[in-house]
């Protein structure tokens, strides 16, 4: 990883911070994205510190609005021009009552799958730049069974902890799978950590507690995590799913080409919306 250039959204916590960690340590140049500028700057000197790296940055950005996204993007341009990976950390804690963002997107559905969608797409070129460019996403990575409900996908019907985890999941899986049909000439990586102790998760009462009790032995650790992703990351392997361990995994149930196509489609409708213009045809 020496000298390559990486961006990892939610880097000054958990999972994110773990695999900057590790990243740091190898020679990467990181710039680290987070909502909060004193987290932020604390996570830049911890990984300096612990790394004997310099070559890390932090850039405070709220993911959860489509202009902040694309903000964060132009950021990046502005400090790299070429990208050699871009992982996907971001999160939020899944708020007990339905909670829309200012662009009137529920919020779980704004951070963990259209901030993913629009900074993918917005730093393609980067991308490209580089010989052997990869995107790792941290989702279910298809470790949740099931279909996307398409007329739920906000909550607009239901909402709860479960459920929200659950649908962003899934079309997380479904983007993943799109992204792999299209551009052929990328390296997409989901990765599912399965029930990590760490972060943004262990916010809620409940998560805290099953993790402290029956869940602990089934339950891993944010340096667990970030060992998979750099394992991912160091060794390149095919485009795909790959879930505890850096385990390739079957595809899953949801991921049904017409269903892949849906869900771009649903992402480019909410982009064009945010953006005052009509949604492509």
């Amino acid at each position: 990883m020496k000298g390559q250039d990486i961006v990892v959204t939610g880097g000054t916590d958990g999972i994110g911070k773990a695999a900057a960690i590790r990243l740091a340590k190898l020679g990467g140049c990181l710039l680290l994205i987070g909502r909060n500028p004193d987290k932020g700057e604390a996570a830049v000197a911890e990984i300096k510190r612990t790394s004997g790296n310099d070559a890390v940055v932090y850039l405070q950005g709220d993911l959860s609005l489509v202009k902040n996204v694309r903000h964060a993007a132009a950021q990046i341009r502005e400090t790299f021009d070429r990208l050699d990976v871009l992982v996907h950390c971001a999160g939020n804690i899944f708020p007990r009552q339905r909670t829309l963002t200012a662009d009137g997107l529920e919020l779980s559905f704004a951070i963990q799958f259209m901030a993913r969608f629009i900074l993918t797409d917005q730093l393609l070129d980067l991308l490209r730049a580089a010989p052997a460019p990869q995107v790792l996403s941290v989702a279910g990575g298809g470790t949740i069974a099931g279909r996307v409900d398409f007329d739920n996908l906000q909550g607009e019907k239901s909402y709860g902890f479960t459920q929200v985890i659950k649908t962003t999941s899934r079309a997380c899986d479904l983007l993943t799978f799109e992204q792999i049909a299209r551009y052929p000439d990328i390296t997409f990586y989901n990765y599912g950590p399965g029930l990590v102790r760490s972060g943004q998760i262990v916010k809620n009462p409940l998560m805290r507690a099953l993790m402290n009790t029956v869940g602990r032995p089934f339950s891993r650790s944010a340096e667990q995590a970030g060992d998979d992703i750099v394992a991912l990351l160091r060794s390149p392997r095919s485009s795909g799913f790959y879930v505890k361990s850096a385990k390739p995994n079957d595809v899953p149930e949801s991921a049904d080409p017409a269903s892949c196509k849906r869900m771009w489609e649903y992402g480019e409708a909410v982009v064009a919306k945010a953006s005052g213009r009509r949604a492509p045809q």
